[in-house]
């Protein structure tokens, strides 16, 4: 686009980004069923690094996210969901006073193709949003209200209306294992893989009609 244009604002770029958004839409119900919100369990290895794992921790955490609707998130949600369904590896390798983020193992998911964000979705205190500039499949947890660091135009000057896709959050875990993780000795991106948090297996969960939540198989 020429300077000072944006995608969010161009008629072009907002049709094509519907038109996206509604393909999504149509391959979450197709592969995971009509029912939302869907959610995803991260279970998590910590290290013998970990202070407190000789005393009162050991090894295994977990925190349980749940997306945000579909009508607000969809190639946010369809993304994250095929790093679940794909995911190989990887663990919380960054400890920020403001997030903490994550890499994945290279599983072929590629990042967004825009940055898909809703104001109905902000970053608020224990969302989970994507990290990168195009964003994803790195993912990150909000320790602290994000809205200024990391919503409309908090990336660059440039483009007031650009923000990281936030598109769940964590309703299971927060007040535990996420508070845990900080307690990782260092700050900024660990080199060292045996400071990070692991995470083992990201397996999501779909709502039945009765709003009973089971772990979701692919169908053979």
């Amino acid at each position: 686009l020429p300077p000072g244009n944006f995608m969010e604002t161009d008629t072009e770029g907002v049709n094509a980004s519907k038109r996206l958004q509604d393909a999504t839409r149509k391959l979450l119900r197709k592969r995971y069923g009509p029912n939302e919100p869907y959610r995803v369990r991260v279970e998590l290895e910590f290290q013998p690094t970990i202070p407190d794992f000789e005393n009162d921790g050991g090894k295994d955490g977990m925190i349980l996210i749940e997306m945000a609707p579909s009508t607000f998130q969809p190639h946010s949600i369809f993304t994250f969901m095929e790093v679940a369904r794909k995911y190989k590896g990887g663990g919380f390798h960054r400890i920020a006073g403001h997030v903490l983020q994550v890499m994945v193992k290279n599983t072929g998911v590629k990042h967004l193709a825009f940055q898909e964000y809703s104001p109905e979705w902000p970053h608020e205190k224990g969302t989970v949003g994507y990290a990168g500039r195009p964003s994803g499949p790195a993912w990150y947890v909000s320790l602290i209200n994000n809205v200024r660091n990391h919503g409309p135009g908090s990336q660059q000057k440039a483009n007031p209306h650009e923000a990281d896709s936030c598109f769940g959050k964590v309703i299971e875990g927060f007040d535990t294992d996420v508070q845990r993780i900080r307690k990782v000795p260092g700050q900024g991106f660990l080199n060292d893989r045996g400071m990070w948090v692991l995470i083992n297996k990201m397996q999501i969960m779909v709502p039945e009609s009765d709003g009973k939540y089971v772990d979701w198989a692919p169908s053979q």
